[in-house]
Parts: structure tokens; C-alpha cells; sequence
């Protein structure tokens, strides 16, 4: 059981990290390409909607997978770095362009993604760090028996 939930968290740490670059890639790609390919700018990529579901998303996925690990390894201070990227990009969405300027917003946002996929790359070793410690321990009590 306990595996099947390690399993669980790595792949939500993967999950998020992967969303973590997909909102990052969005945010630095989406007005190329609309240079580009004016009809994206009327897509639902382009929608405010879309990055608040996008942020519910980051955001969901990635509490439970770093409380999951936080759990395992015990090192409060990989959640508390995920943490802090989770409030950072809350608070580019929060306040947008409007306070921030264009440029200020994709800066924070990258700023967020940037620590909360490091928390995660962190989250992600420590477990299974964790996991192989166990696994040595169970081999080595095997073995006296």
C-alpha cells in the first residue's frame, strides 16, 4: 500500500512539474504565436479562464503531491519551498497586468514556476531517496534472517 502511494505521489510531482512548464512555455510562447498566428488570440489559450483553470490545476495537484512527500520524507522545508512558488504564482494571477505590467506578470509567473518545480524536482529525490533507504533496510533484515 505504502508503494502504491509513493507511486502516486511521483507521478502528481511529475504531473506538476509538467504544468509548471506548460504555463511557463504558454506564458512565454502564446504572444509569438499570435504574432504569428493571429486567429490564437481568439482561442480558449488566450481566455482568462483558461489560466485560472490552469492555476486550480497547478494548484490541486501540486499541494497533494508535495503533502503526500512531505508525509514520506519528512523535509518540511521541500514543502515550504513548493509552497512558496504556489504563492508566488497566485499572487502574478492575483494581481495580472493591470499592477504589474505585461512583462511583470510573465516575470513573477516564471519566478513561481521556476520554484515550484524545483520543490517538486526536490520533493521527487527525497522520496525516492526515501524509498531506496527502505529497500536496503528490508534487504539487509532479510539477509540476517
Amino acid at each position: 500500500m505504502r508503494q502504491r502511494i509513493s507511486n502516486t505521489g511521483s507521478a502528481l510531482d511529475g504531473l506538476a512539474i509538467a504544468m509548471s512548464v506548460a504555463c511557463v512555455m504558454h506564458c512565454l510562447m502564446l504572444p509569438v504565436l499570435v504574432v504569428l498566428f493571429p486567429i490564437l488570440g481568439s482561442t480558449v489559450m488566450a481566455d482568462e479562464s483558461f489560466h485560472g483553470l490552469l492555476l486550480f490545476l497547478i494548484i490541486s495537484s501540486s499541494l497533494l503531491a508535495l503533502y503526500m512527500g512531505c508525509r514520506q520524507h519528512g523535509d518540511g522545508w521541500v514543502l515550504a519551498l513548493g509552497i512558496t512558488g504556489l504563492v508566488i504564482l497566485a499572487a502574478a494571477a492575483a494581481l495580472g497586468t493591470e499592477a504589474l505590467g505585461v512583462e511583470g506578470e510573465k516575470a513573477l509567473t516564471g519566478l513561481g514556476g521556476t520554484v515550484l518545480a524545483i520543490g517538486h524536482w526536490k520533493n521527487f529525490r527525497r522520496c525516492r531517496t526515501r524509498r531506496c533507504e527502505e529497500q536496503t533496510a528490508c534487504a539487509t533484515a532479510e539477509a540476517i534472517v
